[in-house]
């Protein structure tokens, strides 16, 4: 169950309109409030989250040592829980981050000896998708996979 909620998250991302002012979800159109992701080692997956990808922390409403919380942007958040985890993760389910170069991006991978490769998994190449956005993929501590693309040229 806990799979299909986080899959069912990240869909209502990708299918969330992008505004760049605060959202406001009615009562018939909700907007993402937070994504929640649970983790093994919850030290570990700070130091990741703000060492690699640089998300900036957020208040944590429970005050405890259990939670840790990121700003998305666009007043979305990530809520990393510590929990028992035993669940294997599936390329298709990742979260997404797009950054100006994935070349230059990668470039910090390698310096900090994270594996990464394509969508294939044969290359540490990065690949274009079909729109000519550039991506490659690695995984967080836990297991889940991140994706980071940058735009297609026009």
């Amino acid at each position: 169950m806990q799979m299909k909620t986080f899959l069912l998250m990240l869909m209502a991302c990708a299918i969330m309109p992008v505004v760049t002012r605060a959202q406001t979800g009615t009562d018939l159109v909700p907007v993402v409030d937070h994504i929640a992701i649970t983790t093994s080692n919850l030290k570990k997956s700070t130091e990741f989250y703000t060492k690699v990808l640089h998300l900036k922390k957020v208040d944590n409403p429970f005050a405890d040592t259990v939670h840790q919380w990121y700003s998305l942007g666009n007043n979305v958040k990530l809520h990393v829980i510590q929990a028992e985890r035993n669940e294997k993760q599936v390329k298709g389910v990742h979260l997404c981050f797009t950054v100006s170069s994935v070349k230059e991006f990668a470039k910090t991978l390698d310096a900090m000896n994270i594996p990464y490769g394509n969508w294939k998994g044969d290359s540490k190449e990065p690949t274009f998708r079909a729109d000519g956005v550039l991506q490659l993929y690695f995984q967080d501590p836990d297991g889940y996979w991140i994706e980071i693309n940058s735009p297609a040229k026009k």
